[in-house]
């Protein structure tokens, strides 16, 4: 049996600042991309995740011919008063060529699948059908005209649009375009984003970590996912704990990068220099969102350069990557700025929370379809993400979750 979490909210929002909820930061992102305009052409099999820079159309109808769906028998089926007995023919048509039969009427001819359907003929009937395999058969009552066949351009016909600019391509989206004959594709050319992590206690994972210093888990992370929405990754490694360091490793970028995304240094803290420097050198666009977990947000320009800071702790990190990382850059590589898809679900929890702020639980369904969330809030608690297979969305006016009540679920696959 699921254990029932009661979780009861004890932290509110630190007095003396304005946190901006998350629709309006969602708001001032959206507002503030600029979208990349440089395209290419590339391989429509090369093309995985990249938006398309222009309308796309068919090249040739899918299927190119008229075929039989099934191996069996190609006919002309009789009219009304014409004897229902057909022939077959010593013939046979598989895919691949074109036919040269010619198929008289009262013919048969044995077709295998994906074979074009010959001149003179219209169905297909299942060799199942046939109740002994001799030299000829009885049309069946039960089969129509043109039954078990695909038709020229059932799926789509030549000139027909089949995605218009902007759409982002996905693995199906690729089997389509090839199957319509469109093998080069017209796509904003692939963002080139920046990874790096702040903090004097970090070590790279080619070195050993004393006791006191912690291995980098959010650059892995963020790196990964990144290049699962199609963008390319440029490690700019771990930034040490000072400004001037930070300052240069962002500047020697200029011109390199579309984006640099940093990890850590986002809050208010003496040691937490990202969100200083878009406010003393940049141009700060969204800093404290009432969001839990990750708060600390901030977004802003250095020299032009879009800088979007995550939490450090490694579950806020990934919190925000998803909802304010995943939209921007989908804007910024051409695309559209869509908030996360999400459905309602029974919970299987309750919880008390806090008004004017909204909170993502990491959380996965039961094997009796409701949702259950992680046993603790933690943002340190990476293991939730791995035992998580999505996010609970509790928007700012939500006061009280009961066992039953229904929640939107968020999965980490629509993302």
């Amino acid at each position: 049996m699921t254990e029932k979490v009661n979780i009861k909210e004890e932290i509110s929002l630190p007095k003396g600042f304005y946190w901006t909820p998350v629709p309006e930061a969602l708001a001032k992102l959206k507002s503030c991309i600029v979208p990349k305009k440089t395209e290419k052409k590339i391989k429509t099999f090369d093309s995985m995740g990249c938006i398309l820079s222009r309308n796309l159309f068919a090249q040739r109808s899918s299927p190119p011919l008229s075929n039989s769906a099934v191996d069996g028998f190609a006919f002309r089926y009789p009219k009304n008063g014409e004897s229902r007995i057909i022939k077959i023919t010593s013939h046979t048509i598989g895919p691949g060529k074109f036919p040269s039969e010619k198929i008289s009427k009262g013919e048969g001819v044995k077709i295998l699948t994906g074979g074009p359907i010959p001149p003179g003929t219209d169905t297909v009937i299942l060799k199942e059908d046939i109740l002994k395999q001799t030299s000829n058969f009885e049309v069946p009552t039960k089969i129509k005209k043109g039954e078990n066949t695909r038709n020229e351009g059932e799926d789509k016909k030549a000139g027909e649009l089949l995605f218009k600019r902007g759409h982002k391509l996905r693995s199906q989206d690729l089997a389509l375009l090839t199957s319509v004959g469109v093998l080069d594709v017209n796509v904003v050319e692939r963002l080139n984003i920046g990874v790096l992590s702040t903090g004097d206690e970090l070590v790279d994972d080619n070195k050993r970590a004393e006791n006191f210093q912690i291995y980098d888990s959010n650059r892995p992370m963020i790196i990964s996912k990144l290049e699962s929405w199609g963008h390319n990754t440029f490690d700019l490694g771990i930034v040490r704990d000072c400004e001037e360091s930070l300052k240069s490793k962002i500047k020697s970028n200029k011109g390199k990068l579309d984006l640099i995304v940093a990890t850590g240094g986002a809050s208010a803290g003496d040691r937490d220099f990202v969100s200083k420097l878009l406010n003393s050198e940049g141009d700060l666009v969204l800093w404290r969102v009432a969001i839990k977990p990750g708060r600390p947000f901030a977004m802003g320009f250095i020299e032009g350069i879009p800088i979007y800071s995550l939490p450090g702790n490694p579950v806020a990190a990934f919190v925000c990557a998803l909802i304010f990382l995943k939209p921007s850059l989908d804007s910024l590589a051409g695309g559209t700025f869509s908030e996360p898809k999400s459905f309602l679900i029974k919970s299987n929890f309750s919880k008390l929370k806090k008004k004017g702020r909204t909170e993502f639980l990491r959380a996965r369904i039961d094997p009796m379809g409701s949702v259950e969330i992680f046993k603790s809030e933690g943002s340190g608690r990476i293991s939730s993400l791995s035992w998580s297979d999505g996010l609970v969305e509790l928007g700012e006016d939500v006061t009280n979750v009961k066992v039953g009540s229904m929640v939107k679920f968020l999965p980490y696959e629509l993302f």
